[in-house]
Formats: structure tokens, C-alpha cells, sequence
């Protein structure tokens, strides 16, 4: 297995590197065979060389790699966030990752949520009228292409299907946007005529969102257009404890390829102060390892992860006293203890 680190800005590189200390053990006691190389694509080289995503990077890592294990981008020294832009949004759109699966995990529900990925106002339509420097009118459009939204949601429902979940909610904002709206409310209608078993129900986003936090176990799987869904994304990762819980995955059903990262950003505040949140991080490496078929080493690798966010180690974000690195000790001791308790090791 092959894969592309990019640790990116901020606690990127502090959560990526802690989270990749576990994978030794998990190669010993499940024969993972992960080899990783990592690129320094993020601000740094940006502001050196004005270089984000690299010519020719989508083509290499199609070629040479199986799966994306990134960090987080975002510099104060680059407020645009230009080359945060260039460099996750083109992989986004260069590798077809049109499937965002961001699970919240919750006491005892988890809800499958599904983001599209590569369209809506994230295509980078748009412009600005300026008046000596200061914009007066600024656009942005969002723009869906029915064969974009048929793959995503005919992919969800599936997924959801070999999940074994049966009710799916589409969020959407059709009463007050309703040209796009209604392309996502024909597509769900049309495609769920394939799936007879699964009960469906529709939301105007911002009802999602009140319901959501009031009553979360009433989701089983949520489909959404692209903001929406980032927005909803971050609603549940508060319910889970904090956005550095919170992993997601991006995917194209068509190659398999994938992107894994925490939802959190670089968060700079905090970066280099050793008190980094890694769960997300180490989340998003279970979904990579479910991904790629080894739900072995993903199901051991969250066990751990819960069993150690019940101590005092967890980062102060979650209310304990540890490091990000004290955490991840925690999760490597354990995976440890799993490895002496099985006398022996599972994929040698």
C-alpha cells in the first residue's frame, strides 16, 4: 500500500507525524505493508518558490500511489489562503475525489454523512467590481452538473445500502435556491427508485442543522450538496466533543483513490505547542485502512482510540491534561497490550 503524506501548515505536521508512529505496530500484528513518502506541499514552500501543488503532481500520484494521508493547510503569512486553494481543492478536482465521507461519530449513533466534493460554490466562479481598490459587487456562483450529482448520490446510497443503513436523509435548500436545488431533489427522487429498501426523507438545510443537535439520532445517513455539507460536517464534529475528533474521507468511487484528513484546520494559535488534538488525524486513518480492506487493523486502531479518550490524556480540547504525543503513546501502548495478548501476530 503507497501512500502520499502531506503534512501541510501549522499542527498538520504535529498531528500526521504522531499518528504515523502507530502504523509500525499495526503493520506487525496485521501485515499492512504501508509505504509512506511525504511531500512538503504547504506554505512554506509556497512563500519560497510560489509553488503549491506541483506540475505534473496529479499524474505521479495517480501513478504511484494509492491513498492521500494529509495534515491541514492554512499560514497566517498567507491570508488568501491561496495556495491552501491550489493545493487541496485541485487534488480535490484532479483526482475526481467527488465523495466526502465525514462520519460523526457519537455516543453510541454514528451518522454516515456524505459531502459533495468538487462542485457547488467551491468551483471558483466568479469575480469582484472594485471602486479604488474596495470591491462593491462580488460574485461567486454555484454551479452542479447533473452527471456530478447522480455518481455522488447513487454512490451514497450504495454505501449506505452496504452499510446496512436503511433511511437517508438529503439536505438541500430548494426553496430558496432553487435551480440547483431542485437538480439534487430530482436526481435523489429519481435514484432511490433503485433502492426500494431504504426509507427517505428530505430537509431544508438550516431545519438539518436545528434537528441535528437536537435530536442527532433520528439520522442514519445524510446526503449533501458541497457548503451545505461542510457546514453540517462541522455542526456534528461540536457533537462529538471538537473538530479535532472529526476525520473525513475523499474519495472517487471510480479509482478508488483516496484523500484522508482530519476536518480541523492548521490552527495556528496552537501550533508547536505540543497540545494538538490527534484523533481526527488518527480517525481519518481508519477510514484510510477501511478503505483499503483492512477493517482488521481500522476496527483496533478506533478501539484504542476510545479506550484512551477515556483517560486524562486526551488534549486539553477535550478536558484532559495531555499532549499530543502523551495521547498517541496512550494509543500505542494499547495497540501494544492487543499485540502481547494475541501471543502472536495476525498478518505474518
Amino acid at each position: 500500500m503507497r501512500v502520499a503524506v502531506i503534512p501541510g501548515d501549522g499542527i498538520g505536521p504535529e498531528v500526521v507525524n504522531s499518528v504515523i508512529q502507530v502504523v509500525p505496530v499495526l503493520d506487525d500484528l496485521f501485515g499492512l505493508d504501508i509505504e509512506f513518502t511525504t511531500f512538503n506541499w504547504g506554505a512554506d514552500r509556497w512563500l519560497a518558490d510560489g509553488v503549491g501543488l506541483p506540475e505534473g503532481a496529479i499524474t505521479m500520484l495517480q501513478k504511484d500511489f494509492d491513498a492521500i494521508f494529509f495534515g491541514a493547510l492554512g499560514d497566517p503569512r498567507i491570508p488568501t489562503t491561496a495556495h491552501g486553494r491550489e493545493i487541496l481543492l485541485g487534488l480535490r478536482r484532479g483526482l475526481s475525489l467527488y465523495v466526502n465521507y465525514r462520519p460523526l461519530l457519537l455516543p453510541g449513533h454514528t451518522i454516515d454523512l456524505y459531502r459533495e466534493n468538487t462542485q457547488g460554490l467551491y468551483v471558483g466562479i466568479g469575480g469582484r467590481v472594485e471602486n479604488a481598490g474596495v470591491a462593491t459587487v462580488a460574485i461567486d456562483e454555484c454551479v452542479y452538473t447533473r452527471d456530478i450529482v447522480t455518481k455522488f448520490v447513487r454512490y451514497g446510497l450504495a454505501d449506505a445500502t452496504a452499510r446496512g443503513r436503511t433511511k437517508v436523509t438529503l439536505v438541500h435548500k430548494a426553496n430558496a435556491v432553487p435551480n440547483t436545488g431542485a437538480l439534487w431533489q430530482d436526481v435523489f427522487r429519481t435514484e432511490l427508485a433503485q433502492f426500494p429498501q431504504i426509507e427517505a426523507n428530505e430537509e431544508y438545510v438550516d431545519a438539518f442543522c436545528y434537528k441535528l443537535v437536537r435530536d442527532p439520532g433520528t439520522f442514519e445517513v445524510v446526503l449533501a450538496p458541497n457548503l451545505f455539507g461542510d457546514i453540517a460536517s462541522d455542526v456534528g464534529a461540536a457533537l462529538m466533543g471538537g473538530l479535532g475528533t472529526a476525520p473525513s474521507a475523499s474519495i472517487c468511487p471510480e479509482s478508488r483513490f483516496g484523500l484522508f484528513e482530519p476536518v480541523h484546520g492548521s490552527a495556528p494559535d496552537i501550533a508547536g505547542l505540543g497540545i494538538a488534538n490527534p484523533v481526527g488525524a488518527a480517525r481519518s486513518l481508519v477510514l484510510l485502512l477501511d478503505h483499503m480492506g483492512r477493517t482488521d487493523a481500522a476496527t483496533a486502531l478506533e478501539t484504542c482510540l476510545r479506550e484512551s479518550m477515556e483517560t486524562t490524556l486526551t488534549t486539553p480540547d477535550l478536558g484532559g491534561s495531555g499532549t499530543t504525543r502523551a495521547f498517541m503513546d496512550s494509543v500505542l501502548a494499547r495497540l501494544e497490550r492487543l499485540g502481547s495478548a494475541l501471543g502472536t501476530t495476525i498478518g505474518k
